[in-house]
């Protein structure tokens, strides 16, 4: 997570524009969330009887999921080809 989150952070305040107070606080309360959703749904793996090695698989498919969100967002994106910048 320290490793990405110079390149987000710079993704975000080129994508804010005019926003980039808000774009930033969003980005830090983001981080927040993940840091307490992660160990909560590790935690819910384990008393659900899967065991410590469940939460590799919970942090696979969180890490998953931020693939997908990223991917969705780029698919989204006006593209540069189009003339805009």
């Amino acid at each position: 997570m320290v490793a990405l989150s110079p390149p987000l952070q710079i993704r975000l305040m080129d994508v804010a524009k005019d926003a980039q107070t808000l774009a930033a606080a969003s980005n830090h309360a983001a981080f927040n969330v993940a840091n307490a959703l992660g160990p909560w749904l590790g935690g819910l793996a384990i008393t659900a009887g899967y065991g410590w090695t469940s939460t590799g698989i919970v942090g696979a498919v969180m890490a998953l999921g931020g693939l997908v969100i990223y991917a969705l967002a780029r698919w989204q994106e006006p593209s540069r080809a189009s003339g805009e910048a």
